[in-house]
């Protein structure tokens, strides 16, 4: 990588020790998993289910979580517009949605759920480190109201 990269990482790295992955799909959980340790040294706590992931998030205070959205194991929109309104320490944690079918109305669903950051599937080392990057060196107002928690 270029040393610009590694100055953004570094910078990136504190924001990202811990970090939950809600994807039932064993395989794109661990390469996420992967990367992330790679890149910054995260700790990656791993949930295949929504239920599961709710207990990691109220219990673990992640700064960063990724969810899957468009599978059945795992809703991520519901899990983000919980999360948004619970009473957890990680509520305003950046979230990044990722799937495989990215569709105008997904995309749209997934803003109005709360989320920060949207991630296509297949996607590359960069493409991630901009999301990393928007998420953690770019601070969004963060609103609350009747229809509406989030960035």
């Amino acid at each position: 990588m270029f040393d610009a990269e590694q100055r953004t990482i570094a910078r990136m790295a504190p924001r990202l020790k811990r970090v939950l992955v809600a994807d039932p799909q064993v395989a794109s959980a661990r390469l996420f998993t992967e990367l992330m340790r790679d890149l910054v040294g995260s700790f990656v706590f791993s949930a295949a289910t929504t239920e599961r992931a709710y207990r990691i998030a109220e219990t673990s205070d992640p700064q960063l979580i990724v969810v899957e959205i468009g599978d059945e194991a795992v809703d991520g929109l519901a899990f983000t517009r919980k999360l948004r309104r619970s009473t957890w320490i990680c509520r305003q944690a950046p979230v990044i949605a990722v799937t495989g079918n990215a569709t105008a109305g997904a995309i749209l669903a997934a803003r109005d759920a709360g989320v920060h950051e949207f991630l296509r599937k297949p996607y590359s080392v960069k493409d991630l480190l901009r999301r990393l990057e928007a998420v953690t060196l770019r601070e969004r107002d963060w609103v609350e109201g009747v229809g509406y928690v989030g960035p």
